[in-house]
């Protein structure tokens, strides 16, 4: 009986302590229901494009995108949608269905970057930089761009002209 109630107990001070625990994750959600919920509740839309293999975006979301200050920011005043900027599947934004329309014989290492990649992001003096973060507004209008690595306080400074704050 005195096992059962420690575990009882042990148990119900998990549960307890677990609830009042800060979120330390982005709550990524597709881009079909960012859009939506952008209308529905007047937020602007977050979008990582990352590819893999780059170390500069691996270190973005391990580093910047984990940090309870950024994560607290991005969940409470955007929908955030993170997007393989090199994916071969199909997306679907603003109505327009975009691909990434290099063949697998032209690329078969799926070097080149999908058009909604393209559509969204704009050079920086000729390059493109991975990672790149897109800010859209509820009307599908582009606010911002951030361009490769973003570390904390750079990203902060960046996303706060964006915040109801």
């Amino acid at each position: 009986m005195k096992r059962l109630l420690l575990l009882a107990f042990f148990f119900s001070s998990l549960n307890s302590y677990s609830q009042g625990q800060k979120k330390v994750k982005i709550d990524w959600i597709p881009l079909d229901k960012a859009e939506a919920f952008s209308e529905k509740y007047d937020k602007n839309i977050f979008i990582l494009f990352y590819r893999p293999g780059c170390d500069y975006c691996e270190k973005m979301k391990k580093e910047t995108l984990t940090d309870p200050e950024v994560v607290k920011i991005i969940n409470e005043n955007f929908m955030p949608v993170m997007i393989n900027g090199k994916s071969k599947e199909p997306i679907t934004y603003n109505n327009t269905l975009y691909i990434n329309d290099v063949s697998i014989k032209e690329d078969p290492k799926s070097t080149w970057r999908h058009n909604l990649f393209a559509e969204l992001v704009d050079a920086v003096k000729g390059n493109y930089y991975w990672p790149d973060v897109v800010i859209i507004d509820r009307e599908k209008e582009k606010l911002a761009q951030f361009p490769g690595f973003q570390p904390k306080a750079q990203l902060l400074r960046g996303l706060k002209a964006y915040t109801k704050d």
